[in-house]
């Protein structure tokens, strides 16, 4: 049963969320902060409205990184801003710290994430949402990283009003992880596009990129997060791709792609359209 202080740490929970997912320009020790707290508020919600699952060995280890990790964010954000600009090499030492840190404080919250969807008990509370807001909220997360990398990040939808009947913060999950890879996965001055198409009675978010591409072998497999966590980071998409599956399931939708190695690769997701007339939103 959901109590009014059960439905207000839901919406505090939804609003980091919202505003955290993809976000580029957030410090890497707030994105840390901020990460951790979403976890914390998971946990509290499950323990009180009694979903919480039987923590496995997983769950224990990334509860318990999560302090040390922290320290760690934290130290780093400090030397940062006491290291004046002519030390250079200690700067640049202490801004590996960070990204490491940060990259750290990204794979737990995936592993929760994963965990939380094959127990069943990950948040998910469907609504009409505006697929084409969705994808400019998280392609404006990625411009400046695309931008560095000298990419063109670019949206092409069927206009405002295209909705589906989703989760927001999870279809958020969704684009800013396809986003992700494509931008990780492309060489500078390449592009990544991304689409929201009207198909029949259903909604398809594509993800287009002129990136290295995927070998036809490996497809099988593209979505097994067993396989790719045995690929290093810069060689796979770690845990992203397996998140994406689940929440596609978690919609009742689909996903697809299409690729040839050194001719980039286009992920699909197609999911089922909201009533018409219903209220769409975002968050």
């Amino acid at each position: 049963m959901t109590t009014p202080f059960i439905a207000t740490l839901r919406e505090v929970r939804a609003t980091l969320s919202a505003s955290l997912e993809g976000a580029s320009t957030v410090e890497p020790g707030e994105a840390s902060v901020a990460r951790r707290l979403v976890n914390e508020l998971d946990d509290a919600i499950a323990r009180l409205d009694g979903s919480e699952p039987e923590k496995d060995l997983v769950s224990i280890v990334c509860h318990d990184l999560k302090d040390p990790l922290a320290s760690i964010v934290m130290g780093a954000g400090f030397l940062k801003k006491t290291i004046s600009t002519d030390e250079s090499a200690a700067r640049r030492v202490v801004d590996a710290i960070a990204r490491s840190a940060d990259r750290m404080s990204q794979v737990i919250s995936d592993f929760h994430d994963l965990a939380r969807l094959e127990a069943g008990v990950l948040q998910f509370e469907p609504r009409p949402c505006d697929v084409v807001a969705i994808s400019h909220g998280a392609i404006r997360s990625f411009e400046a990283q695309a931008r560095e990398r000298g990419l063109t990040l670019t949206l092409k939808g069927d206009g405002e009003g295209l909705a589906v009947m989703g989760d927001p913060i999870r279809l958020m999950q969704i684009a800013s992880k396809l986003i992700a890879n494509a931008v990780k996965f492309t060489a500078p001055g390449g592009c990544v596009v991304v689409r929201a198409e009207d198909v029949n009675e259903r909604v398809r978010i594509v993800v287009s990129d002129t990136g290295r591409g995927i070998a036809a072998e490996r497809f099988a497999r593209l979505f097994d997060y067993a396989a790719n966590a045995r690929r290093t980071p810069r060689d796979g998409p770690g845990l992203g791709l397996a998140i994406v599956r689940g929440l596609v399931d978690l919609h009742h939708g689909e996903i697809t792609v299409e690729s040839r190695v050194g001719e980039g690769s286009t992920f699909a997701v197609t999911l089922p359209k909201a009533n018409p007339g219903a209220g769409a939103s975002i968050g």
